[in-house]
């Protein structure tokens, strides 16, 4: 399936562009991805500062992928999207912490590394805290890159490549975070075919094809066309840091529920108009679904049977 697509996922590269064997990723090409945000919030754009062609076919489409989980899998009872749900960047608890929005905004952020207890959740919030007031108009960014084109040479590639570092500052607050929690780092991206991914994995859905990238760590994403479906699946593993945020508007319009699945595994399902989500904290990993129902003009609607039954097609029991 081949998609045209803008990165919507916040801190994801741009998968239709094919990235060349360089040592350099341009300032045009930089500034194009910090624009890149739509309905998602502005964490710092990944781009691959890598030093080696690295094509990855992601087709991230309007709004993209959803959450999971947190460390020890104790059932979904009493959870919900609001456990996933990005603190308010205005608002404050009187214990100083940030506090999370009711659910009442049209731009509502979820994380796509756990429940709001893990330490990846809370790493990526520390992280997102940070680059949300650092260099915000790029100068540091355009110096470094000039320094970048005079020398030949990225400094921060070879350590952070698959995150988008540029300065020392950037990589001192990245060092402190990733060892605050004892989160290890996501290495050798490498794209691949549903087949690819089956071969690796296992059988992930069935009566679908995909394709996508994944990590040495086992995290890995997808985009997929299931029946009249498109949609995006996210495996994030635990103990890794990871800085992809979701936009899902606004939580109180979605109906939520649990659901057990045919592999033996309780997810969480939320339905809206425009989106439908499927969110799972496995004991290894965070996996979470995204079915984007605004993308196309002629997809149906979806019913909670119709969410159920994708849900029964896909086989948590390996993720």
């Amino acid at each position: 399936m081949k998609i045209n697509i803008r990165d919507l996922l916040d801190n994801f590269e741009d998968s239709s562009v094919d990235l060349k064997e360089e040592n350099v990723v341009s300032s045009e090409r930089i500034k194009e991805l910090t624009k890149m945000k739509l309905n998602m919030s502005t964490n710092t754009v990944n781009h691959k500062r890598s030093l080696r062609k690295r094509f990855i076919t992601i087709a991230v489409a309007a709004s993209l992928v959803t959450v999971i989980g947190i460390a020890t899998y104790a059932g979904l009872a009493g959870r919900s999207l609001q456990d996933v749900a990005l603190p308010s960047e205005t608002e404050s608890s009187s214990a100083g912490q940030p506090s999370v929005v009711d659910g009442s905004s049209n731009s509502q952020m979820i994380s796509l590394q756990g429940f709001s207890e893990s330490p990846e959740y809370k790493a990526a919030m520390e992280w997102r805290q940070f680059t949300d007031s650092y260099d915000q108009d790029r100068a540091i960014m355009d110096q470094y890159d000039q320094e970048c084109k005079r020398t030949g040479r990225d400094v921060f590639a070879e350590k952070y490549g698959d995150y988008s570092i540029w300065s020392q500052e950037m990589a001192d607050k990245f060092d402190e975070i990733t060892g605050k929690y004892g989160l290890s780092l996501h290495k050798n991206l490498v794209s691949a075919s549903d087949s690819e991914l089956n071969s690796k994995f296992g059988t992930i859905m069935s009566d679908a094809t995909y394709s996508g990238y994944y990590y040495e760590d086992g995290s890995f994403q997808f985009d997929a066309t299931f029946g009249e479906y498109t949609l995006q699946l996210r495996r994030s593993m635990k103990g890794v840091f990871d800085t992809v945020f979701l936009n899902v508007s606004n939580i109180g319009d979605y109906e939520q529920w649990t659901f057990t699945t045919n592999s033996g595994k309780e997810v969480l399902l939320a339905l809206s108009s425009s989106k439908a989500l499927i969110l799972a904290d496995l004991d290894d990993s965070f996996v979470a679904v995204n079915v984007l129902l605004d993308f196309t003009a002629d997809v149906k609607s979806m019913s909670r049977t119709d969410l159920e039954n994708l849900a029964n097609h896909i086989d948590f029991s390996i993720l």
